[in-house]
C-alpha cells in the first residue's frame, strides 16, 4: 500500500505550501490566528518536569542538531549511506565544542557565521573523504540546502511567532517551531532521495501549485461551457439534473456540518477544518476516491474516521502540517481501497472509456488530451500529429508514453 508514499510526501508539501501562502495572506491583513500555543497544558509538563534538567535539555538540543546536521549532509554530498551516519555519530564531540563556542556569543549574529563556517568546512572534509563531488557542484549543493534549511526557519517562525528565527530564546516556543521544522526536513530528505533533485523537487511542488491557479483561472470558461451543455439538454432532463444536484449537494453540506459539530464539541474545529481541506485539495491526486455502497454508510465512515482524526490530530498551536499530513493522508489510504480498473490506452477505445482514463491525469483543454484524442479515438498517425502540433514524431511518441505510464500508477 505504502510502496509509492513518495507521492503522498509530495502532495503533502502541496498542500503545506498552499497554507502557508494563506496564513502569509492572512498575517499580513492582520488576521494572525495561527500563533504557536505557548500555553499548551502538555509542552509546558515536559518543559517544567523534563527539560527544567539542564542536562537533559542539553541532550535533547543536541539530538535535534545532530539530525539537522546529519540530513544537510547527506543532501549536500548525496549520500545516505550508513557510512554518513557513522561519521556523524564520530564528529559528536566536535559539534558539542562549536555549541559551547556559540553559546559564548548567545543572541549575537556572530553565531550564524560560526554555524554557516563549521558546516561548510565538515562537509567540504567529508565530502573529500567520501564522495568526492567536484568543488562547483559542492558549492551549489550547499549554497541551495543552507538556504532552504534558512527558508523552514523562517517560515516556521516568523509566520508563527513574533521574532526572527535567532531570537527566540523560549524553551517552550522553540520545541513548538522545531516540530513542522523536523517534519518538514524529513520530506526533503525522503522526496530528494526518490527524486534525486533538491531544487527541483521543490520547483515541481511550487509549479504544480501555480498551475491549480492557472486552473482556477479557467474555471469561469468551464463553467459557460458546462451551461452552454445544460442549457442543450430538454426540459425533462434539466429537472431531473437540478434535483439530482439539489439533493446531492444538501447531502454533503449536512455530512460536513455533522463532521465539524462533532469537532466544535472536541475543541478541534479549526484543526478539522485544515484536515477536511486537505483531503479535499489532494483527492485528485491519487486518483478516485473510495466510495462505499450506500450513502448512509459513507455518512457514518465518514464520521467515524473524522473522529478518529480529530482525536489524534495536534492542535494547530502545535503544528500546521501534520492535520495536513493526516488529510492527505486520508486520501491516499482511501484511493487505495479503490479498485484500479484503468488499462493503457489503445487505438480503438471508445471516448468514454478514453475520457474515463485520461481524465484523472491530464485536463481536457490541456495539449497532451488533445494529442492523444487525435491519436488514439481520431486514429491520426504520429507524422500528421508532429505537423499539426509543431512536435517532433519521438516528441508525441513521448507524450504518449509518459501518459500511459502514469496511467498505469494510477
Amino acid at each position: 500500500m505504502f510502496k509509492d508514499y513518495d507521492k503522498y510526501l509530495s502532495t503533502s508539501l502541496k498542500v503545506y505550501i498552499l497554507v502557508l501562502v494563506i496564513v502569509f495572506i492572512m498575517k499580513i491583513v492582520g488576521l494572525d490566528y495561527f500563533q504557536i500555543d505557548l500555553n499548551n497544558e502538555i509542552i509546558n509538563k515536559i518543559n517544567n518536569n523534563v527539560f527544567s534538567n539542564k542536562i537533559i535539555l542539553s541532550l535533547f538540543n543536541m539530538t535535534f542538531i545532530m539530525f539537522y546536521q546529519y540530513v544537510m549532509l547527506c543532501l549536500v554530498c548525496k549520500s545516505n549511506s550508513k557510512k554518513m551516519f557513522i561519521i556523524n555519530i564520530i564528529e559528536f564531540p566536535i559539534a558539542l565544542s562549536i555549541q559551547l563556542i556559540k553559546s559564548l556569543f548567545l543572541g549575537s549574529s556572530v553565531t550564524l557565521f560560526i554555524d554557516l563556517f563549521y558546516l561548510y568546512i565538515l562537509f567540504l572534509v567529508i565530502n573529500n573523504y567520501t564522495q568526492k563531488i567536484r568543488f562547483k557542484e559542492f558549492n551549489k549543493r550547499f549554497l541551495i540546502v543552507i538556504s532552504l534549511n534558512f527558508l523552514f526557519q523562517f517560515l516556521s517562525s516568523v509566520l508563527r511567532y513574533k521574532y526572527l528565527m535567532t531570537c527566540i530564546n523560549n524553551q517552550v516556543a522553540d520545541m513548538i517551531l522545531n516540530l513542522d521544522y523536523v517534519l518538514m526536513m524529513l520530506i526533503t530528505y525522503k522526496l530528494y532521495f526518490q527524486k534525486g533533485e533538491i531544487i527541483c523537487t521543490y520547483q515541481a511542488e511550487v509549479s504544480s501549485f501555480l498551475q491549480k491557479l492557472t486552473n482556477l483561472k479557467r474555471l469561469p470558461k468551464r463553467l459557460q461551457r458546462n451551461w452552454r451543455k445544460f442549457k442543450q439538454l430538454q426540459k425533462v432532463d434539466k429537472i431531473t439534473f437540478i434535483i439530482y444536484f439539489a439533493l446531492y449537494l444538501l447531502w454533503n453540506i449536512f455530512t460536513v456540518v455533522v463532521v465539524l459539530l462533532v469537532a466544535t464539541l472536541n475543541d478541534t474545529f479549526i484543526e478539522c477544518i485544515f484536515i477536511l481541506t486537505s483531503f479535499w485539495l489532494s483527492k485528485r491526486a491519487f486518483g478516485k476516491a473510495f466510495h462505499l455502497k450506500s450513502m448512509i454508510q459513507c455518512f457514518i465512515v465518514s464520521n467515524i474516521t473524522y473522529y478518529i482524526l480529530n482525536r489524534i490530530t495536534t492542535p494547530l498551536g502545535i503544528s500546521i502540517l501534520i492535520p495536513i499530513m493526516l488529510g492527505v493522508g486520508l486520501s491516499y489510504v482511501t484511493s487505495k481501497l479503490v479498485k484500479k480498473t484503468y488499462k493503457p490506452l489503445y487505438r480503438g477505445m471508445t471516448k468514454e472509456m478514453f475520457e474515463e482514463t485520461i481524465l484523472q491525469i491530464v485536463d481536457k483543454d490541456s495539449l497532451k488530451y488533445k494529442i492523444c484524442y487525435d491519436f488514439y479515438i481520431n486514429k491520426k498517425s504520429d507524422l500528421s500529429l508532429s505537423m499539426k502540433y509543431n512536435y517532433s514524431v519521438m516528441g508525441i511518441r513521448k507524450i504518449k508514453s509518459r501518459i500511459n505510464d502514469k496511467i498505469k500508477e494510477l
